[in-house]
């Protein structure tokens, strides 16, 4: 068996280059290593406190829409359809004592659906108004979207895989349960986002 010098290596996506000793020769193999749950970062551009308290985050699955056709008596022939349809970005975290992180999340649904003001969201997405008070342009509609970035490390605590969420906004945020005579137990919330779609890249 020919022998090689596994310390000579060059990830490139899922494979590993492996260098022999003579130098005339090269080997992909496929890189065996198991990914770290606990080993990532998540970036949100529009709520920076958030990221130093997330506790868990998915990578959304996808679904891909088929189309039907009669085959025959009895049989139907699939076909691929047209249309992505992506899960939720789901974000665990922990929430620090003074709100601070919860209230992020909050404030941004609250600007994008006004609870209280219904006349802020005007002001939020810079719209203008009509002689007679009615909404018309927006001049500022991306404001309600974020772009998220999910860092993947490698075991040595190299960043990975960069999958990054376009067009991101939240759709719920979780409740908070507090409870008397616990034992200093931390509290976690949990935010969905809905997106466009996300891509998956070797560099940032």
């Amino acid at each position: 068996m020919k022998e090689y010098d596994k310390s000579i290596t060059m990830s490139e996506g899922p494979f590993e280059r492996i260098a022999f000793p003579n130098g005339t020769e090269t080997k992909d193999v496929l890189n065996r290593k198991i990914i770290s749950k606990n080993n990532f970062r998540l970036l949100i551009d529009k709520i920076p406190n958030v990221e130093f308290f997330v506790k868990s985050v998915n990578i959304p699955g996808l679904q891909f829409t088929e189309t039907v056709q009669a085959a025959g008596i009895g049989l139907d022939a699939f076909f691929p359809g047209d249309k992505v349809t992506f899960d939720t970005l789901s974000v665990g975290f922990l929430v620090d004592e003074d709100l601070g992180n919860f209230k992020e999340i909050y404030d941004w649904m609250d600007q994008i659906v006004p609870v209280s003001d219904p006349s802020a969201f005007a002001a939020y997405v810079g719209s203008q108004k009509t002689a007679d008070g009615q909404l018309s342009a927006i001049d500022n509609d991306l404001n309600q979207y974020s772009d998220i970035t999910l860092v993947t490390n490698t075991n040595k605590n190299i960043p990975n895989k960069f999958f990054r969420f376009h067009d991101a906004f939240p759709i719920s945020l979780s409740g908070i349960e507090l409870e008397s005579g616990s034992d200093n137990e931390t509290v976690l919330a949990t935010v969905e986002f809905r997106f466009t779609y996300y891509d998956i890249n070797s560099t940032s």
